[in-house]
């Protein structure tokens, strides 16, 4: 994968692995009592959440939707894949069974047992530090050093899923904020809004966008210009919640061609993996 290509596949919040809310810590600077509250709560069920691991304990379906457009907005090339996702040795692995409708054959089937021994072989001999620093520079964790870059500000409460939920609105803080990580180009200026399940205090819906353009490597590979996207959580049993929706729309300019793609991704069909 391209650098463009795996920064922009990482702008959101969560991705296809990351099918539960990883938080850390419970410091938080919103100025808002109820806010404070509401997203304190948020971080200390999504901390409990990831001790769970909760998708190590469910396998389903996945349908992943990719279409590319030209400048006109009109789609240039769309392609559905199906997969059948269930935890391996406490690693959930996504298994790509069909392809626009039909069941994988020739070489997309070789393509994925390659991948599929790849992950084996990732499982016997894990990636070395070079390589998880590079992965943990473009991770996004629901956490404080997260939500201290913005304000937040309850706007209401709405259904999702016919579940009520606190939306709250979010936008960078004034200022100059901090750059640790490569993805903090991009979260430096994305605006949107979080839904918090009522009862549960879980993620259920969060809406983004990209405010401004972001640099590629300084500029040298490309830019950001447009990226909206929205992914949603649902309960799929008591006590377990897990991502049923991603979204994903990025216009990026890399080096001397543009791309106007979305992706969709969606989950279902969840059942549990008896102990």
């Amino acid at each position: 994968m391209t650098k463009p290509a795996t920064f922009l596949a990482l702008l959101l919040p969560l991705t296809a692995a990351a099918i539960s809310v990883v938080a850390a810590g419970s410091r938080l600077a919103a100025p808002d009592t109820e806010v404070s509250v509401i997203v304190a709560k948020a971080l200390e069920r999504a901390n409990w959440a990831q001790e769970q691991d909760v998708g190590a304990r469910f396998r389903y379906s996945m349908t992943q939707r990719i279409r590319q457009f030209d400048g006109d907005g009109d789609v240039t090339e769309d392609e559905t894949r199906g997969y059948t996702v269930e935890p391996y040795e406490g690693t959930p692995y996504a298994k790509l069974v069909t392809q626009n409708g039909e069941p994988i054959a020739g070489d997309e089937l070789e393509d994925e047992a390659e991948r599929w021994q790849a992950f084996l072989d990732a499982l016997e001999d894990p990636p070395d530090d070079d390589t998880e620093e590079e992965a943990d520079s473009i991770t996004v964790l629901f956490n404080a050093e997260l939500l201290d870059r913005y304000t937040a500000e309850l706007v209401g409460i709405r259904d999702v899923r016919g579940r009520p939920a606190y939306v709250l609105e979010f936008e960078p803080r004034p200022g100059k904020l901090p750059v640790r990580r490569r993805i903090d180009h991009a979260l430096n200026k994305c605006r949107g809004e979080i839904w918090v399940d009522q009862d549960t205090y879980e993620i259920a819906r969060v809406n983004f966008e990209l405010m401004d353009r972001v640099r590629l490597w300084w500029g040298i590979l490309g830019s950001v210009s447009d990226a909206t996207g929205h992914f949603e959580r649902m309960s799929v049993a008591d006590n377990a919640w897990l991502a049923s929706e991603i979204d994903l729309y990025f216009h990026v300019r890399a080096l001397f061609s543009t791309s106007r793609r979305s992706q969709t991704t969606r989950w279902e069909a969840f059942e549990p993996i008896a102990d």
